[in-house]
């Protein structure tokens, strides 16, 4: 029976492999974009389809409301069934924005919008409320009164049980101390595990405990205790097997893999599905015998199916849809949604009927952006003096000129990275003529504990050292113009972008910091909110270094307390509401560089925190940024070249 089903899928998906494109190429040259629109555009953010594959809820953008719309996957005929709608929390009203949907059932939603959670009916009909935000819908449960977890207040992360069909409440309490962090539940979503996070109220002192529920049993047992900035593990499921925990662990390996925990020996067992030298982010089909699914993290996110049925529908829709990351989700017996991206593709959403092997589009991320006139985002490496090898992503312009006038654009963090796929800035950029160079610089996450933990305490020293290995290599390669490199980051970026002036100011032209930490002993003491947190300034002082301890060396590598060595121009631009990064940070090193003589150019944006939240002020941010750019580097070659093959760099 499985061979038989299995060749028939295969001769239905090499005919699917040799169809012809879904969409056409376009017939005339494409309107410019403007990119600082495009978060402001028309266009689908989310689609799912329900459990038994005959409907397709999805989330539709236009005019500055997000709509949920559902249709019969046989028509696509969309109609609206819930929008932005006034919330009230006290005193205060706000919008409440639809930002996912999830299938209770194949008549029943939960949409889940930025504050609050509601289920509907399949037409729009208002159900119940369900909490702050869905997590789940709970296995097995009567379809009649069919029940989901949610969280009851995000802030606190407290869990209850609802039934979606009158939206009764069943309040889970933990009677252990601290705030719960993670969760896992067994087959009948019953929670079994549990990750607690704890602060003392008496001293500086954060402890992460995690804890099983035995079955049947209404105790809690302590499996283990660390601190916060141990590398503690997490449950994601609880099986059927006896006394097992399924957890994400990277304790005693470099890389985040999953593994069976014993609840009675209190120890890591088996690896279940690990890689060598990349993470694992996420996994299908833990409460079976096999996975079904893993996906691992790298330069691109790669998906690895178990099941041979899925892996060769996977291996058809990337030869239909080739350098993208296709994601597929459904059931195979009768219709499947692929939501399909890339570096030059913001993203697209198709249904498969699987019996046919026809594919419908179902509706685009941008339907402004013309992927053809896009450019490719090349994965690249490139050595440093200490024997590490630093990742990095490098988007060239369509221009024949070399070398080019580049932007270094450092990420946030710094303990995150860049993404491969579309970016609006990279692609803004690099549209105006301007390689844009990301280096993935140790301390960045999702290459490794010994990368990531070579970042702690080398702000300013090995993380920029690197930053600076990756500019003197594409200099060497012939790719950026030495005369004409600019450096720019926002938060950690910001931070880079000022030390790098300082620090090898023979290097860059010009500078720009968004939201940028001015000085590293200040960021300790400032009116951000994580200066209120006792666990947040613990993980900080083990990731950066104690103010107490290590004042001598956040001195010597403060942007602001060496503006003077600054030779370059520099735009600071700020928001004044901003709890992460306070305003201080970019008025204090405005003022030094002005004591100093130096050139620099302010923008305050009212009103706005870390980052820019109107259309007005993303407008002023991106002009100020290419005006700029422009005016120190100089415009780069912007008539396009015919298109070729994207190369990787050497």
């Amino acid at each position: 029976m499985f061979k038989l089903a299995s060749s028939l899928l295969m001769l239905a998906i090499g005919a699917l492999a040799h169809a012809e494109p879904v969409i056409s190429p376009a017939t005339s040259a494409p309107a410019p974009v403007i990119f600082a629109d495009l978060p402001y555009l028309p266009g689908t953010t989310f689609a799912a389809l329900s459990p038994n594959g005959q409907y397709i809820a999805m989330i539709r953008y236009e005019d500055g409301d997000s709509t949920v719309m559902v249709a019969d996957v046989a028509d696509l005929k969309f109609k609206p069934v819930a929008k932005n709608k006034k919330g009230r929390d006290g005193f205060w009203t706000f919008s409440k924005v639809p930002l996912a949907v999830h299938w209770i059932g194949n008549d029943l939603l939960a949409i889940n919008y930025n504050k609050g959670a509601d289920a509907i009916t399949r037409d729009g009909k208002f159900v119940a409320n369900l909490g702050d935000r869905v997590i789940r819908s709970l296995p097995g449960s009567d379809p009649a009164a069919p029940m989901v977890m949610a969280y009851a207040d995000l802030d606190d992360m407290s869990l209850v049980r609802v039934n979606a069909r009158n939206g009764r409440k069943d309040h889970l309490s933990f009677p252990m101390s601290g705030k719960p962090i993670a969760y896992a539940f067994d087959a009948r979503g019953e929670p079994r595990a549990v990750t607690m996070i704890d602060s003392s109220f008496w001293k500086d002192a954060t402890t992460i405990t995690n804890w099983f529920k035995p079955p049947g049993k209404q105790d809690w047992q302590k499996l283990e205790e660390s601190r916060v900035v141990d590398d503690f593990w997490i449950p994601l499921h609880v099986p059927a097997q006896e006394n097992t925990i399924v957890i994400s662990s990277r304790r005693g390996r470099d890389t985040y893999a999953i593994f069976e925990y014993n609840t009675q020996t209190k120890s890591i067992g088996e690896m279940m599905a690990g890689h060598p030298s990349l993470d694992i982010v996420r996994a299908v089909g833990m409460d079976k015998s096999t996975f079904e699914l893993v996906s691992t993290s790298g330069m691109r996110q790669t998906q690895v199916w178990f099941n041979p049925e899925w892996a060769a529908l996977q291996k058809a829709i990337d030869k239909l849809f080739p350098k993208h990351h296709n994601v597929l989700n459904g059931d195979l017996k009768s219709n499947v949604l692929v939501h399909s991206r890339s570096d030059v593709d913001p993203g697209a959403w198709y249904v498969l009927n699987v019996a046919a092997m026809s594919l419908r589009h179902v509706g685009s991320y941008h339907s402004t952006i013309h992927p053809e006139s896009m450019r490719p985002m090349a994965s690249m490496s490139y050595p440093v003096s200490d024997g590490f090898v630093v990742p990095a992503f490098l988007t060239l312009p369509d221009v024949k000129t070399r070398p080019l006038p580049t932007v270094v654009m450092i990420h946030g963090g710094p303990t995150e990275r860049d993404e491969w796929g579309f970016n609006p800035e990279v692609q803004m950029l690099a549209a105006k003529g301007y390689a844009v160079f990301q280096p993935q610089f140790r301390g960045s996450t999702g290459f490794g504990r010994k990368y990531e933990e070579a970042g702690y305490g080398q702000w300013g020293l090995g993380m920029q050292d690197d930053v600076t290995a990756g500019v003197e290599y594409l200099i060497k390669k012939g790719i950026a113009d030495p005369k004409r490199i600019c450096i720019y980051g926002a938060s950690y970026g910001g931070y880079a972008a000022m030390w790098g002036l300082a620090k090898t100011p023979e290097l860059y032209r010009c500078g720009i910091s968004f939201a940028g930490v001015a000085d590293l002993e200040l960021m300790f003491r400032d009116s951000s909110n994580r200066n209120s947190n006792k666990a947040a300034a613990a993980v900080l002082r083990h990731r950066i270094g104690d103010p107490k301890l290590n004042k001598q060396q956040f001195d010597q590598v403060s942007p602001l307390k060496h503006a003077g060595r600054i030779v370059a121009p520099v735009l600071l631009m700020h928001g004044d509401e901003d709890q992460i990064v306070p305003i201080i940070h970019g008025e204090k090193l405005r003022d030094a560089l002005i004591v100093n003589g130096k050139r620099v150019e302010w923008r305050k944006f009212e009103g706005e925190g870390h980052g820019t939240s109107t259309r007005a002020n993303l407008h002023t941010y991106y002009n100020a940024m290419t005006a700029f750019l422009a005016k120190h580097i100089g415009p780069g070659e912007t008539t396009p070249t015919p298109a070729a093959a994207p190369k990787t760099p050497p």
